[in-house]
C-alpha cells in the first residue's frame, strides 16, 4: 500500500503551523491561580511557578456559553485535575514495563501495571474535583456526578474490565448535597455532569510511549442515556455534516458527505484516522482504493476525535487530520472525544457494535468486520437498556440533552504528544523541585487552549509523589494484622480518610451501589471479581476491614 495513504502516525508526523497566540502568566496572575487553587495545590505541597496559555482556536460557535463555568476556579479546576492526574502517572508509573525484563513480561503483569495507572490518575483527578467543589463559596456550588467512564468492559483475552477508573455515579461537592443527591436540591447548587477516561492510551503509558493523556470534561448538560461501555463504530468530522443513517451508507458514501462538508472536490483530498487494529482492514482497504489517506496508531484515539479539522495541523502529504470513518473504539471515548469536537462545530455518529465478536482471536479481519453487528443476548440486553433497539446509530444530541450547554473538557499529556507536536508530557527538573505539564483545552465556546504548567514542589518531587500515591500503594504488601491496622490509621485521619474513601469508590465500584451519601456493597460481586482476576484476595480483606471499621459508608452490612 502506498505509504502517502496508509502510514503510522509516528512515522509521519504531524506538523502544526497555525495560530499560536501566547499569554504569560505575570506574578500577579500566578498568585492569583494559587490563591484560588489553594486548597487543590495544598493536597500535594505544590504551587504554581510558571504558566503560558498558547491559544490555537479562538473561533466561536455562539451557540453556546459557559454557564455555570463561568466560575474561573470551576472551570480551571478541570484543567488542573487533567494536569495534576497527568503529573501523578508520569511521576509514577509512566515507562513501568520498560523496567520489567523481557522474559518476566506477561498478559497479566501489563494489565496490572495499566491497572496501577489508572488508579493513580483517578485518585489525584477525583481529589482535585472533591477538593475544589467542597471549597465552593454560598451562591457558587456545584454538584458533579459522573456519567460516562471508560475500563468497566471486560475484554476477552486482553483485559479483565472493572479497571479502576472514577466510575459512573461518583459524586463530587460538599457532603451535605452528596448526601441529598436525588432529592430536591438547593436553588443555589447546580448540578454537573462529567464524562472521563482517566487514561486515554494506557498501554501507552505502561511503555512510556507517546501521546498518553488524562481526560475529563465537564457539563451543565444532563447526561439524558446511559451509553453502554462496548465498542461504538464511528463517523467524525471537524466540519459539520448533515446527520445520516450509516446503516444506509456504505463507507465511501459517508467519505464523499464528509469530505463535502469540508469543501473539498473529492474524497482524494481527505484523510481518516483508524487505530491499528485487524478489524480496521478492510474499511482501510476501501477507502485507500478511493485515494483516502488513513493514517493509524497503535493505541488512543480519544484525541484525534477532538481536533479533527484543526486549521494549521497536516501530515507530510499536507492533508489535515480530517475524519474517522468506521473507526470502532470505546464508547467512553467516543462521548469525551465527539462533546468538544461538536463545541468546536463538527458533527460525529455512533453506532453499537457487537464486542464480544470482534475481541475474538479466531476470525480473519474481513470476518470480524464483517459481524462487528453479531450481538450475542448480553449485549442485546445492554443495548435494550440504552434504549437504543429503536435506533441504530447516535449523536451527541441523543446522549446530552443539551451538548451546547456550558463546559469544558481537558486532557493532560503524560507523554510527548504526537498530535498537537509542542505539546509535552510531564518533565521534572529534580534539582529545581519542579515539574512541568501541558494540558490542551476545549470550552463549550469552541476554544482550544494549549496550557504549560510548571509547578513548583514546596518540599521536595518525591513528597509531592508521596502525596499523590494512591492509598493502595501502602497496602498491598501488607499482612492482614498489618492490613487492619494500616486501614484504621487511614480512617482515623480526616484528610487520609477522604482519600481511602476515593480510593475504594474508584477501585471497587463493579461492587458497590451509591445511594446518597452511602453505598450498598455486593459481596457476591466482590467474590465474582476475584474469580475472573479483576481483583485479588488482598482487595477481599482491604473490602471486608473497610466495611468493619467505617460501616457507617454502607447501607447493609451483612
Amino acid at each position: 500500500m502506498d505509504n502517502n495513504l496508509r502510514f503510522n502516525i509516528a512515522d509521519q508526523r504531524l506538523s502544526y503551523n497555525g495560530k499560536k497566540e501566547e499569554l504569560v502568566f505575570d506574578e500577579d496572575r500566578l498568585i492569583e491561580f494559587n490563591h484560588r487553587h489553594k486548597a487543590a495545590l495544598a493536597n500535594y505541597e505544590l504551587s504554581l511557578d510558571a504558566c503560558t496559555i498558547i491559544t490555537l482556536s479562538d473561533k466561536i460557535n455562539y451557540d453556546s456559553n459557559l454557564g455555570a463555568l463561568r466560575n474561573r476556579q470551576l472551570r480551571q479546576s478541570v484543567t488542573l485535575s487533567a494536569a495534576l492526574s497527568a503529573i501523578a502517572v508520569g511521576l509514577h508509573g509512566c515507562g513501568s514495563l520498560t523496567k520489567v525484563p523481557k522474559e518476566l513480561i506477561t498478559k497479566e503483569l501489563i494489565n496490572n501495571l495499566k491497572r496501577a495507572n489508572d488508579r493513580t490518575a483517578a485518585q489525584v483527578m477525583a481529589e482535585v474535583l472533591q477538593t475544589t467543589t467542597e471549597t465552593l463559596p454560598v451562591g457558587e456550588e456545584v454538584l458533579i456526578e459522573c456519567a460516562i467512564t471508560e475500563g468497566v468492559r471486560v475484554k476477552p483475552g486482553k483485559e479483565v474490565g472493572g479497571n479502576p477508573t472514577i466510575a459512573v455515579g461518583a459524586v463530587f461537592g460538599k457532603n451535605e448535597h452528596r448526601a441529598q443527591y436525588g432529592l430536591s436540591m438547593p436553588y443555589n447548587v447546580t448540578l454537573l455532569s462529567m464524562g472521563n477516561d482517566v487514561i486515554d492510551g494506557t498501554t501507552k503509558s505502561v511503555k512510556g510511549l507517546h501521546s498518553s493523556l488524562t481526560t475529563l470534561f465537564i457539563t451543565e448538560a444532563n447526561i439524558k442515556r446511559h451509553l453502554p461501555d462496548i465498542y461504538v463504530q464511528r463517523w467524525m468530522s471537524g466540519a459539520y455534516f448533515e446527520e445520516f443513517n450509516p446503516r444506509e451508507a456504505n463507507l465511501l458514501e459517508a467519505a464523499e458527505i464528509i469530505s463535502a462538508a469540508y469543501g473539498h472536490p473529492g474524497v482524494n483530498q481527505l484523510s481518516a484516522y483508524f487505530l491499528d487494529r485487524p478489524r480496521h482492514l478492510p474499511a482501510m482497504d476501501i477507502l485507500n482504493k478511493a485515494g483516502v489517506a488513513t493514517p493509524f496508531d497503535k493505541d488512543g484515539d480519544l484525541l484525534p476525535a477532538v481536533i479533527l479539522g484543526l486549521e494549521g495541523l497536516s501530515f507530510p502529504n499536507k492533508r489535515g487530520l480530517h475524519s474517522m470513518i468506521g473507526e470502532i473504539g470505546g464508547s467512553a471515548e467516543w462521548a469525551v472525544g465527539v462533546l468538544p469536537l461538536v463545541w468546536r462545530g463538527g458533527q460525529a455518529i455512533g453506532m453499537l457494535t457487537s464486542q464480544s465478536t470482534l475481541t475474538r482471536k479466531d476470525l480473519s479481519p474481513e470476518e470480524l468486520w464483517k459481524e462487528r453487528f453479531h450481538f450475542t443476548e448480553e449485549e442485546f440486553m445492554q443495548i435494550q437498556d440504552a434504549r437504543f433497539e429503536r435506533k441504530p446509530y447516535f449523536t451527541i444530541a441523543d446522549i446530552i440533552d443539551d451538548p451546547f450547554a456550558g463546559g469544558v473538557s481537558a486532557f493532560g499529556a503524560i507523554t510527548d504528544n504526537y498530535f498537537i507536536p509542542f505539546m509535552e508530557g510531564v518533565k521534572t527538573d529534580e534539582s529545581n523541585h519542579r515539574i512541568s505539564v501541558n494540558v490542551l483545552l476545549v470550552n463549550s465556546l469552541g476554544m482550544v487552549e494549549c496550557w504549560q504548567f510548571s509547578f513548583k514542589c514546596q518540599q521536595s518531587l518525591g513528597q509531592t509523589l508521596e502525596l499523590m500515591l494512591s492509598p493502595k500503594e501502602k497496602l498491598d504488601d501488607l499482612s492482614k494484622p498489618e492490613l487492619e491496622k494500616a486501614i484504621g490509621e487511614m480512617l482515623q485521619d480526616q484528610k487520609l480518610r477522604k482519600r481511602f474513601r476515593i480510593f475504594f469508590n474508584n477501585e471497587y465500584y463493579p461492587a458497590l451501589i451509591p445511594i446518597r451519601n452511602n453505598m450498598v456493597l455486593l459481596h457476591k460481586a466482590v467474590e465474582a471479581l476475584i474469580e475472573r482476576g479483576a481483583l485479588n484476595d488482598k482487595d477481599r480483606e482491604i473490602v471486608k476491614i473497610t466495611e468493619k471499621l467505617a460501616s457507617e459508608w454502607f447501607v447493609n452490612s451483612d
